[in-house]
């Protein structure tokens, strides 16, 4: 009986299985993938509507913090389905999947596969799996806040409009179109700016009441926001805005922007995972990859550029962290090169 690589007996039936085995067993694997994908999406749409706010949220945050009202839109009736719950739901469920899938994968290649390829798996897949999971986190806190705020800050920019025009003819215009439209007010019941007024008061509160009466109307000191209780619900009374741009992402573009850009992210984030595996492989020296730091630096700021939106501030919170990855990866990569060489190559 033949021996692997690692001195291990190996069952030739193992390693030889016919074109049609193959195809079964391929077919068996799919339909098991399948099978995990579609268990994972019941999960997802069942939480859609939480995973939906989770994802807007720094969206929303992001306008609460430039003085915008926190509020997307859509543009037709059936958007909010089509655009949001589906998208949502689908690349939910292929990232709660992701393991499974992956160990179905394993299990098809793992027929051919040496004992010591076998134990390799069992790193590279929470490895891999991890990397998914810190590309996810990083781009949720720090790389969409950073990206939202930079460019929300540009319509902070805009001046302020004046309702009252300065176009001195603007009276006699609107006589000749057809006239004053606001119903004429008695000179008498007119006040004089001089004299005191009595305006009406709502408390300013350090945050919401605990229990407040139905109508209550209040001035959230914290957030700079008038609330009101309407129908048991706390309502945040809207207030028109004297800029010139209220940005109002649609609520579709925002969920595609954000998925493909953790996709994207998550791709990056998996160069350790594949120096690893080009370290057992033996068939590239670390030496000679870390010769190339100059250039993993440069591929390093293009992926930032490509991966991310067209500000310069996302580009360096990316690019940072990718040639980060490439220096744990050039570690891992002399790590298991030297596992498998009797004369370790120093970096």
């Amino acid at each position: 009986m033949p021996l692997d690589q690692s001195g291990d007996l190996v069952n030739e039936s193992d390693i030889s299985m016919p074109l049609g085995d193959h195809l079964e067993e391929l077919r068996m694997r799919l339909i098991f993938a399948g099978i995990g994908i579609v268990v994972a999406a019941g999960v997802t749409f069942y939480f859609v509507f939480d995973l939906i706010g989770w994802l807007a949220q720094p969206l929303l945050q992001a306008q609460d913090t430039m003085g915008f009202p926190a509020q997307t839109l859509v543009t037709d009736a059936t958007a909010g389905f089509t655009s949001v719950i589906l998208p949502v739901g689908i690349i939910a469920a292929a990232l709660l999947a992701s393991p499974w899938v992956i160990y179905q994968g394993w299990k098809f290649v793992s027929v051919g596969l040496y004992s010591h390829e076998k134990k390799a798996v069992y790193i590279l897949t929470p490895f891999s799996t991890l990397m998914t999971v810190l590309a996810v986190s990083f781009t949720y806190y720090i790389l969409l806040p950073i990206s939202l705020l930079f460019f929300l800050q540009f319509a902070t920019y805009f001046p302020k409009v004046e309702l009252s025009s300065p176009n001195p003819l603007w009276g006699i215009i609107l006589d000749a179109y057809g006239g004053d439209k606001t119903p004429p007010v008695d000179a008498g019941d007119q006040l004089s700016t001089d004299e005191p007024v009595e305006l009406p008061l709502f408390p300013v509160l350090g945050e919401d009441p605990v229990e407040p009466a139905e109508g209550a109307m209040w001035i959230n000191a914290q957030e700079g926001k008038l609330k009101a209780l309407v129908n048991g619900e706390v309502r945040i009374i809207g207030l028109r805005s004297d800029r010139l741009i209220n940005p109002l992402p649609q609520l579709g573009e925002y969920v595609k922007f954000a998925a493909m850009l953790m996709f994207g992210v998550t791709l990056a984030f998996q160069l350790p995972v594949v120096m690893l595996v080009l370290g057992w492989t033996h068939l590239f020296d670390p030496k000679a990859i870390a010769s190339l730091r100059k250039y993993a630096l440069f591929v390093a700021f293009a992926a930032g550029a490509i991966l991310t939106p067209t500000d310069m501030l996302s580009m360096f919170v990316l690019a940072v962290p990718l040639y980060v990855l490439f220096e744990v990866g050039l570690i891992m990569m002399k790590i298991a090169d030297r596992g498998g060489s009797s004369a370790p190559d120093e970096l």
